[in-house]
């Protein structure tokens, strides 16, 4: 085994692995470029700024979608419980 499998990402190989993924004309590649020239061209203060305000936009839409999450477990088991009830009490029960 090498030793560098070994060895945890570093944020530099980690942004290298993610940029080397698409070839130069890629448009993500374009866009990841221009949104990094103009994060890097920020004073530090607008980059906390950035920071936090993703953060806060991720937290929501990440809250957003396991309460759909949930809404869908939620109306799951209520089909379940109806279609209990429907078999128990309104089906006809075959005479033995």
């Amino acid at each position: 085994m090498n030793q560098d499998q070994n060895q945890p990402f570093t944020a530099t190989q980690w942004k290298q692995n993610l940029y080397n993924r698409f070839p130069d004309s890629h448009p993500v590649k374009l866009a990841l470029n221009r949104v990094a020239i103009w994060f890097n061209r920020l004073p530090s203060l607008g980059k906390v700024v950035v920071v936090i305000v993703g953060l806060s936009v991720g937290m929501s839409l990440l809250s957003s979608v396991l309460q759909l999450v949930a809404s869908l477990i939620s109306l799951a088991i209520l089909g379940v419980i109806l279609y209990g009830v429907y078999k128990f009490f309104v089906t006809p029960q075959s005479p033995n």
